[in-house]
């Protein structure tokens, strides 16, 4: 859990001018809806710890979601037509590439709950698995 002093400053201003130029667009495998239920959520943060799922309106009124990593100045994007989505992505990361592949491999693995989750703690870093899915792996470095 971070103090209040490490807490990311959300994300402000005009989101379209941040999510102009994308590397990529391809349909998401997962909505991005996906990231309102808790394990998820949890799991999306595992695998890009920086990042911000943000909701917002365009000037209609329409929904509009995005992942943020401002210290990568990386972003994905989601737009909606139907049932399904597609994801335009930005930047030196591409995060909704890792935030998917996680979940997929999580719900590939039966969607295990969180008391499936080990965590190692060192000097250099965080260590964290679970313990159904080898594939579901993650290390933070300590800086």
């Amino acid at each position: 859990m971070q103090a209040r002093a490490q807490a990311a400053t959300p994300v402000a201003g005009d989101l379209s001018t941040r999510t102009a130029y994308a590397d990529s667009e391809r349909p998401a495998l997962l909505s991005p809806l996906v990231l309102e239920e808790w394990m998820p959520a949890f799991l999306a943060q595992l695998a890009a710890p920086g990042a911000q799922f943000v909701r917002a309106t365009d000037g209609d009124g329409s929904p509009m979601l995005y992942l943020f990593d401002p210290e990568k100045e990386s972003f994905a994007e989601f737009l909606v037509d139907g049932e399904s989505w597609t994801v335009r992505q930005g930047g030196p990361v591409a995060l909704w590439n890792d935030v998917e592949r996680s979940l997929v491999a999580w719900q590939d693995a039966g969607a295990p709950e969180i008391d499936s989750v080990r965590l190692r703690v060192t000097p250099a870093s965080h260590q964290y698995w679970v313990d159904q899915a080898p594939s579901l792996r993650w290390e933070h470095r300590i800086s």
